[in-house]
Formats: structure tokens, C-alpha cells, sequence
């Protein structure tokens, strides 16, 4: 393990555990396979961005996304 892993494993034995639990799971939901090619994903997110230029999807505002004003 590199010295910036085990910095950051230091820092995260240091939270409290809700937030590794959380973080926990965020680590975990990044390494499942949901059965997608790289190629499928990135045609996907370009055609997901295409929509969002194009007005078709509106998106979602700050406070939908985070639940808070900026």
C-alpha cells in the first residue's frame, strides 16, 4: 500500500463509524459490476449530456440534488 493509502486509511479509521459505514458503502457500490461495457457507460453519459443541452431532460437543481440552497 502507497504512503498516500495509508494516510488515508488513517484519516478514515478516524471518522466516526456512521460515516464509514457510509463510505463503506460508497466503496463498495464503485466496485460492483453492473454488467455495462466502458464503451456502453460513456455512450450512455454522452447521450444523457446530449439531452441535457438540448432542453429534452431539464435536470435538477441544487437543492433537488443536495436538499440544500447553495
Amino acid at each position: 500500500m502507497s504512503l498516500t493509502s495509508v494516510y488515508l486509511a488513517e484519516e478514515v479509521l478516524a471518522l466516526p463509524v456512521d460515516q464509514r459505514r457510509m463510505l463503506a458503502k460508497l466503496l463498495m457500490d464503485s466496485v460492483q459490476d453492473d454488467g455495462r461495457s466502458d464503451d456502453q457507460i460513456r455512450d450512455e453519459l454522452r447521450a444523457r449530456l446530449d439531452d441535457l443541452k438540448s432542453g429534452r431532460d431539464p435536470g435538477m437543481s441544487f437543492e433537488e440534488v443536495f436538499g440544500e440552497k447553495p
